[in-house]
C-alpha cells in the first residue's frame, strides 16, 4: 500500500496505529523489560503510572498531528508523525521512569507547536510566552533539559520576534523556577534550593553498567539516521517549490537546531535514556519532511521497514 494513501485523508488510522504502538510498548515495560532498562530502574512501574504515561504519549501524538502540518514542512495534509513519534520514542528504549519522559516529551511538543503558531502570526504574544513556560517547565521535570534555554535564541533569529516577545519569553522560561523556588521558600527551605537542588542533579551520573543493547534499537536509530541523510540529499538536489518561502525555510531551520541541541544533553551526566521520549518530537517531524520529498515508492519501503523492525523490537532483546 502506497504511504500518500494511508496518511492523507484522515487521522483515524495513525492515531490507531499509535494506540497500538503505545500499548505494546507498555505491556513489554511491565512484563518484559529489557536489560537496558533495568540497569537504570531496576525497580518495575506501576500499571497506574504506566496507563498515564501511555494517555500522555497518545496526547504528544495528538500534537504531532497539528504540528508537522503547520510547520509548512510537508506539502498539505499528512499524519505521518503521529506513528513516527511512537516508533521512535517507545521503539527504541523505555526511559526508566516513562512516566516523566512521557510529560517532558509532551511540553517540548506543545511548546514546538506554540512557537510555529507564532511563525504564522508576527504580532501573536501569548504563544511564544506559554511556548516558553512550557520549556522552563521541562527543567524540574528532567534537569538535563536545561541545555533547551537555547531554544529562546533560536527562536528569536527564526521567528524574528520583536521585543515584547522576547522580554515575554525570557520572563516565561524563568516563570516555573521561580514558582518552585517560592514553594521551596515557603516550606521553609531557602529560595535558591530549588536550583541548588537541579544544578546537584545534573552532576549526578546516572550511568549504570549496561551488558547488551538491543540490536533491534541500534537498527532503528541507524533506519531514521539514513532516511533523514537520504532526505536531505535528496532536498539539495531536487529543491522544492515550498521552499521558496521563507517561513517554510525558517521552520525547518528551527526543526534543525532544535534537534542539535536537544542532542547536546548526551553531554550532561545526568543524562538517561528518557532523552529518546524528548528528542523524538521534532525528529519526527524532520523525518516525515525526509519520506514527503522523497519518491513515493522509496518513502514507502522506509516507512513499512521503521514498522517492522518495531515490531520485531517488541519480542528480540
Amino acid at each position: 500500500m502506497q504511504l500518500n494513501a494511508i496518511t492523507r485523508k484522515s487521522a483515524l488510522p495513525a492515531l490507531l496505529l499509535l494506540v497500538v504502538i503505545v500499548v505494546a510498548t507498555m505491556i513489554r515495560c511491565a512484563h518484559a523489560p529489557f536489560g537496558v532498562e533495568l540497569a537504570t530502574s531496576p525497580y518495575g512501574e506501576s500499571g497506574a503510572t504506566l496507563f498515564l504515561a501511555a494517555l500522555l504519549f497518545l496526547a504528544v501524538g495528538v500534537v504531532m498531528g497539528k504540528t508537522t502540518p503547520r510547520s509548512g514542512l510537508v506539502n498539505g495534509y499528512c499524519t505521518l508523525a503521529i506513528p513516527l513519534y511512537g516508533v521512535i520514542a517507545c521503539g527504541i528504549f523505555v526511559a526508566p521512569s516513562t512516566l516523566v519522559a512521557a510529560s517532558a516529551s509532551l511540553c517540548f511538543a506543545l511548546a514546538i507547536n506554540l512557537l510555529l503558531i507564532s511563525l504564522h502570526r508576527a504580532d501573536d504574544k501569548d504563544s511564544v510566552f506559554f511556548a516558553a513556560i512550557l520549556l522552563g517547565l521541562m527543567v524540574p521535570l528532567y534537569p538535563p533539559a536545561i541545555v533547551l534555554v537555547g531554544v529562546l535564541p533560536i527562536a528569536i533569529l527564526t521567528l524574528a520576534l520583536s521585543a515584547r516577545q522576547i522580554i515575554l519569553m525570557v520572563a516565561g522560561y524563568a516563570l516555573p523556577l521561580l514558582a518552585t523556588s517560592y514553594v521551596f521558600w515557603y516550606m521553609g527551605n531557602g529560595f535558591w534550593d530549588a536550583a541548588i537542588n537541579i544544578f546537584e542533579l545534573l552532576q549526578r551520573s546516572h550511568t549504570a553498567p549496561i551488558d547488551h543493547i538491543p540490536y533491534l534499537a541500534i537498527a532503528i536509530v541507524a533506519a531514521v539516521a539514513v532516511i533523514l541523510i537520504w532526505g536531505g540529499i535528496y532536498a539539495v538536489a531536487h529543491p522544492d517549490k515550498m521552499f521558496r518561502l521563507a517561513r517554510v525555510r525558517r521552520s525547518l531551520l528551527l526543526f534543525v537546531w532544535i534537534t542539535v541541541l536537544a542532542l547536546t544533553m548526551l553531554f550532561i551526566p545526568a543524562c538517561d535514556i528518557t532523552l529518546i521520549a524528548i528528542i523524538a518530537v521534532p525528529l519526527a517531524t524532520l523525518l516525515t519532511f525526509a519520506l514527503n520529498i522523497l519518491p513515493n515508492n522509496h518513502s514507502t519501503i522506509a516507512y513499512w521497514l521503521l514498522l517492522l523492525l518495531f515490531i520485531v523490537h517488541l519480542f528480540v532483546e
